[in-house]
C-alpha cells in the first residue's frame, strides 16, 4: 500500500513523506505475539529453575514482557519511506522491514527533535 504521509513538529509547517507499507492481517500479529508470549514464559521459568534466584528471574520476565509488547504493536510493516525533518530538513531514517503503528514517532539525529509520522 502506498501512502502519501505528513511529517509533522509542533510549531513547524509539516512536510510530506513516501511511505510504502504493508498490513498486518489479525492471525499474523496474534501468531507472532503468542510464540514471543511463550518464549517468554519458558526463558523465566527456566532462568528461575536453573538459578533458584527471583532476581536473577526478574532480567528475562522484564525483557521478555518488552518483546512480547513490541510484537503486539507493529501494525504495519515498512517496505520504503522518504521523509526529511520539518525543522532541519535532515532525512529521516525508518529501516525496510520496521514494524510500526501509526502515528508513529521519529527521531531527528539533526536537530534531536521526535517529528510524529501521520497518514
Amino acid at each position: 500500500m502506498n501512502a502519501t504521509a505528513r511529517i509533522h513538529l509542533f510549531g513547524h509547517p509539516s512536510k510530506t513523506a513516501h511511505l510504502q507499507l504493508a498490513v498486518y492481517p489479525g492471525w499474523a500479529r496474534i501468531g507472532r505475539t503468542l510464540a514471543f508470549f511463550f518464549g517468554w514464559i519458558a526463558s523465566t521459568a527456566l532462568t528461575l529453575i536453573f538459578t533458584l534466584d527471583p532476581f536473577v528471574a526478574s532480567l528475562p520476565f522484564t525483557v521478555g514482557a518488552w518483546l512480547v509488547y513490541r510484537r503486539w504493536r507493529g501494525r504495519y510493516r515498512v517496505h520504503e519511506f522518504r521523509g526529511a525533518c520539518p525543522r532541519c530538513d535532515q532525512q529521516l531514517a525508518v529501516p525496510p522491514g520496521s514494524k510500526i503503528d501509526l502515528p508513529c514517532s521519529l527521531v531527528c539525529y539533526g536537530c534531536h527533535f521526535e517529528p510524529e509520522l501521520i497518514v
